[in-house]
Order: C-alpha cells, then sequence, then structure tokens
C-alpha cells in the first residue's frame, strides 16, 4: 500500500472512531464548561460560575431540547424532580422559544401592536428544588416593545418554598429591571427589616444578556452580575432559616396599560458550595424598614 493509500486510510478510520464514539456528553455536575474567553470575562457572556469557580451544578434547565415547564432539569446532579407553575393575572404568558423560555406581556407578534392589551402579572415559580444555601444564576435579557405607557418590572427573588408563607417579609431580591431601563435593584427583607441597593443606570435593558447569580453561604449572601460580584450582606437575619425557592415575575399595575416587553431567559442554574473562590465583597446594602 502506497504511503497516499494508508494516510487516507487512516483518516478514514479516525472519522469511522469518531462516529461510533459520538460528540463528548457532559457528566452530571459539569460546569458549563469552556473556558470564558478574556472577552467575555470582561461583560457579556461571563458567569459567576465560570469566574469564581464554583462547585456541582446540582441542576440546570435550559429548555434545549423541547422541554416543558413540567419537565425536570436536563442536567446536573440532582435531576429526578424540578418543575415550573405558571401564573398570570393578565394578558402576559410564558412561552417556549428557541433555546430557552420567554415571558411576553401580551401579544408580541402582530402588525398592530399598539392596538393590542399588556396589563397584569405573570410569574414563574419552581417547584421541588428548594435550599437554604447555595448558589443560584439566570441568563435574563429584556426588551420594551413599545414606551407610550408605564414599564413593566422584572423581578428574580428567591422566596420560602413554603407558599403559604408571606414572601414579602421573607424574601431576597437577585436581580430587578425594567425592559428599557437601565436600573438595577437588589435587596433581603426579614420582618420588618429590608436591606436593598438601587443602581440607577449602567445595566439597560435593551437586549442585552444579563447572567445574574446569588450566593449564600453560612456568613454571607453576595450578588453577581455578569461573572462580578457587586455587593453582599454580612448581616445574619438576612440569611434565610428555610427552604428558599425561585420565583421570576414579570410585574404591571393591576389593569393599567402598561409598555409592550418581552424578558428572554436562557437558562437558570444552583450550584453547591463545595468549592471555589471567595469573591470580593463588593457594595453594602442600606438597611431601612420592610414595607410590604
Amino acid at each position: 500500500m502506497g504511503v497516499l493509500t494508508k494516510s487516507f486510510a487512516l483518516r478514514l478510520a479516525v472519522v469511522a472512531a469518531a462516529l461510533v464514539v459520538g460528540p463528548a456528553t457532559l457528566a452530571p455536575g459539569t460546569a458549563e464548561a469552556p473556558r470564558p474567553t478574556r472577552a467575555a470575562l470582561a461583560g457579556d457572556g461571563a458567569t459567576a460560575a465560570q469566574t469564581f469557580g464554583w462547585g456541582v451544578m446540582q441542576w440546570d434547565f435550559a429548555w434545549e431540547f423541547g422541554e416543558s415547564l413540567d419537565s425536570p432539569p436536563y442536567r446536573g446532579e440532582d435531576i429526578r424532580v424540578g418543575r415550573w407553575t405558571e401564573y398570570s393575572d393578565g394578558t402576559g404568558r410564558v412561552v417556549k422559544y428557541g433555546g430557552g423560555l420567554e415571558f411576553h406581556s401580551g401579544v408580541i407578534r402582530n402588525r398592530d401592536l399598539d392596538a393590542l392589551p399588556d396589563h397584569g402579572t405573570t410569574m414563574l415559580t419552581l417547584r421541588d428544588q428548594a435550599a437554604q444555601r447555595g448558589r443560584w444564576e439566570i441568563r435574563e435579557r429584556a426588551e420594551r416593545l413599545q414606551s407610550p405607557e408605564a414599564d413593566y418590572r422584572f423581578i428574580i427573588e428567591l422566596i420560602p418554598d413554603d407558599l403559604t408563607a408571606d414572601a414579602c417579609k421573607r424574601s431576597i431580591t437577585i436581580a430587578e429591571v425594567s425592559p428599557g431601563n437601565g436600573s438595577l435593584k437588589i435587596g433581603a427583607s426579614a420582618g420588618d427589616v429590608r436591606w436593598s441597593k438601587t443602581y440607577d443606570s449602567g445595566f439597560p435593558q435593551s437586549g442585552d444578556n444579563y447572567a445574574f447569580g446569588l450566593q449564600i453561604t453560612g456568613r454571607r449572601i453576595t450578588w453577581f452580575v455578569n461573572g462580578r460580584a457587586i455587593a453582599s450582606l454580612g448581616a445574619a437575619a438576612a440569611r434565610p432559616s428555610v427552604p428558599m425557592t425561585l420565583r421570576l415575575r414579570l410585574v404591571g399595575d393591576g389593569a393599567k396599560e402598561m409598555d409592550k416587553s418581552q424578558v428572554k431567559l436562557d437558562w437558570v442554574r444552583h450550584y453547591d458550595l463545595t468549592r471555589g473562590k471567595v469573591p470580593p465583597t463588593g457594595a453594602t446594602l442600606t438597611q431601612g424598614a420592610n414595607r410590604c
């Protein structure tokens, strides 16, 4: 056999082996994996899990393979249970899109958007995956599709898994943003006390991607945006004393007409505390009265 023939045969063997083995798959608990580029770490695309080397991924909802809201997470250490419940008291709904979910304030694909109503609150609540400690991270992007009316608020928060509890009296706001706006609010409530911080600008919700994260340890709560620790709180009373679950809300103002908006979720993830670098403390939060 000539040299060229041997080389060709070798290439065929390599290709055949690759077809038999198939693409590499991520083992349960593996992080999302490729190491981020320098550009990603500088902004859009970076995650706290990558930057700080978070521990074992417990679950990952990504809706990439046709999963419904009732489907459990598609990968992670604990993928046996987990589902999302939807609620709407107005025109909004949550729909599947290519590789994620979308909150729609109302009908958004129509030639005459201005003539269609947008009001009320639309909500997703995670069930069967509560935790008192750990790390949560969510990839989100929002867009305001019209602007003659009032802005919606989109709130990512932890509330008691016992949904009969008063969430206003015990909650942690991972991020509160408004489509078409650039502000960000974070905070925590415990009884009559509220710790909070507001960034008036710097987080434009105009189709930009954000990875909002939260870490709760036995000593501190830390907030993250795009792989950067932005604030922390050491108050013992702020740390949950009960299992908490995620709630995501596109919040209107009752029956009042609002700006037509959409919010997209690429994925929602949870990690344990087995390993990871200690993040900087970041900014402090202001303590005040909790006005429920």
